[in-house]
C-alpha cells in the first residue's frame, strides 16, 4: 500500500590489469603528494527537524514554527472520527502546537533515514490527555520534506501498537459515534475525487449500489511530482482509523484494494470498478513524499 522508492546505487570498480610478464626495469617515478579529497558536505535536514522538535519541548511555539515554511502541510494520521487531520500552513499548525506546549508536551524522536530533502523519524510523544488515559507515550512513524532549510510536508502515523492501546482507552472517555442506521434510499452509481489543495475531497453518494461503479478523479493540484487513488474494502473487524496507520508500511492482510491509479498534476481520468459488496474506503495520496492526504468512508455497498 505504501509506495516506497528503492535507492539503487552502483559502485563501479576499475580492474587495472598487468601486461608482459617480464617487463624490463624503469626507474621509480618522483611520489606524487596525495590528492586532497574535499569531505562530503552533511545533509543539513536530520538538524532542521531536530532543532523543530527541541524548540517545541522547550515551550517556546514561535522557535519551532520558524522551521515550518509558511505554507507547509501537515498530515496525521491515526485518531478519530475520520483518521487524518489536516493542518495547512503554519497559523493552523501553530494553534496545534499552542495546545501542545498547554498540555505539557513532550517529543523523543531519532532519526530513521535521510534521502536528499526527505527526513524519516522513529517517536514518541507524551500529552496531558494521553498521560490521563495512562498510554502515554504514543508511538509514531513520521516523514519531513525539507526544502531550503524549511519544512514543507509533514506527514505523522500512530503505530499499530500505539493505536491498539488508544482505542479502547478514547472509547473509554468520549462517547462513541452512533451507529447508522441501515441505507433505505436509492443507492448511486458515481463516485468523484477532487485533489486540490493539498487535500481530497469525495463526492459520494450515501452508498453505492453493488455492480458497475464509475470512478471520476479530477487532480487540480500541481505542486507534487505524482498523485494516487486507492480503493478498499476491508475485513468486518476493520475499521478507517486502522486504514489510515496501516497506510505507513506494507498493505494489510485485512483489506482488499479495489482501484489503484496514478495521475499526474493537473489531470484527470475516469475509471470503472465492479463491487459485489462493502463498505468502501477511499484514500487519496501525493508523492514527495508518499503522503495520504484525504479519505471517505465507510461507504455502503448494497444489492
Amino acid at each position: 500500500m505504501k509506495i516506497q522508492s528503492i535507492i539503487l546505487i552502483t559502485v563501479v570498480i576499475a580492474t587495472l590489469g598487468l601486461a608482459g610478464c617480464a617487463a624490463p626495469a624503469t626507474q621509480p617515478s618522483p611520489t606524487q603528494p596525495p590528492v586532497s579529497r574535499a569531505s562530503p558536505t552533511p545533509n543539513p535536514n536530520p538538524e532542521i527537524v531536530l532543532n523543530m522538535v527541541e524548540r517545541l519541548n522547550a515551550g517556546d511555539v514561535e522557535g519551532s514554527l520558524a522551521y515550518f515554511a509558511d505554507d507547509a502541510m501537515f498530515y496525521l494520521m491515526g485518531f478519530p472520527p475520520t483518521g487524518i487531520e489536516m493542518y495547512k500552513g503554519k497559523e493552523q499548525i501553530r494553534s496545534l502546537w499552542q495546545d501542545s506546549a498547554a498540555n505539557h508536551f513532550k517529543w523523543e524522536v531519532e532519526v530513521a533515514s535521510t534521502y536528499g530533502d526527505i527526513v524519516n523519524v522513529e517517536s514518541k510523544t507524551w500529552h496531558d490527555f494521553t498521560r490521563q488515559l495512562e498510554i502515554a507515550p504514543l508511538e509514531y512513524n513520521e516523514v519531513y520534506q525539507v526544502i531550503d532549510g524549511k519544512i514543507k510536508t509533514y506527514g505523522m502515523w500512530l503505530t499499530d501498537e500505539s493505536l491498539a492501546r488508544f482505542k479502547p482507552a478514547f472509547a473509554s472517555v468520549v462517547p462513541p459515534e452512533p451507529t447508522a442506521m441501515p441505507f433505505s434510499g436509492t443507492p448511486g452509481s458515481e463516485l468523484t475525487v477532487t485533489i486540490a489543495g493539498g487535500a481530497c475531497t469525495t463526492d459520494a453518494p450515501l452508498a453505492l449500489k453493488a455492480g458497475d461503479i464509475k470512478v471520476s478523479w479530477n487532480v487540480q493540484d500541481q505542486d507534487k511530482s505524482k498523485y494516487a487513488l486507492t480503493l478498499f474494502t476491508l475485513d468486518a473487524d476493520k475499521d478507517l482509523l486502522d486504514l489510515m496507520v496501516s497506510t505507513y508500511g506494507l498493505p494489510p492482510s485485512w483489506g482488499d484494494m479495489v482501484l489503484y491509479q496514478e495521475l499526474g498534476p493537473g489531470k484527470s481520468e475516469t475509471y470503472s470498478i465492479k463491487l459485489e459488496s462493502g463498505p468502501l474506503y477511499l484514500i487519496c495520496w501525493s508523492k514527495p513524499p508518499d503522503l495520504p492526504i484525504g479519505n471517505s468512508g465507510p461507504i455502503p455497498v448494497v444489492k
